[in-house]
């Protein structure tokens, strides 16, 4: 049982993490850091093709307003971070995939060339970690690679937040 609770109560603070991370913004001149840090190196490649180009990459949707939507989201992560009941991990897993479908469908929204991939990456990254809690939850013994998972979450919100603040 204590097995099963361990994930839901790290939900709360990875989410809590993130937005830390990913609110703060801070100054995004050329901190082209390759994430090498995070996890020892078996990242999944990512794409840092479009340099900070602005006006190339505008689309149809301003950059301040891709960032909105990408802000409101992490904001709506870390408000579910903090609700989070680890007694009934089964209602906290339907919560946290609505949340992850939610912020999939937010982020689908964003048309801005310079932010749409980072966002869709954080979605998919947040849908991929919905499925490992699922599955720890059928079965508690794969709860190893929850670091792992969690810094490829978080990496891939703060990828996201850094083309914000950029």
């Amino acid at each position: 049982m204590i097995t099963k609770r361990v994930p839901f109560a790290l939900v709360a603070a990875s989410a809590l993490l993130l937005l830390a991370g990913c609110s703060g913004g801070g100054s995004n001149t050329a901190e082209s850091s390759d994430d090498s840090s995070v996890d020892g190196g078996t990242t999944t490649t990512q794409e840092t093709t479009a340099p900070t180009t602005p006006a190339a990459a505008a689309g149809d949707q301003s950059k301040a307003e891709a960032c909105d939507i990408v802000r409101e989201q992490f904001q709506a992560v870390s408000g579910a971070g903090s609700t989070v009941d680890s007694s009934d991990p089964q209602a906290t897993l339907t919560a946290f995939k609505q949340l992850a479908s939610d912020v999939g469908t937010q982020f689908s929204s964003i048309t801005n060339e310079e932010i749409a991939a980072p966002a869709q990456k954080a979605s998919g990254a947040l849908n991929d970690y919905a499925a490992y809690l699922e599955t720890v939850i059928a079965d508690p013994s794969k709860a190893s690679g929850l670091s792992d998972q969690i810094s490829t979450l978080q990496a891939s919100f703060t990828e996201a937040a850094t083309a914000c603040a950029g």
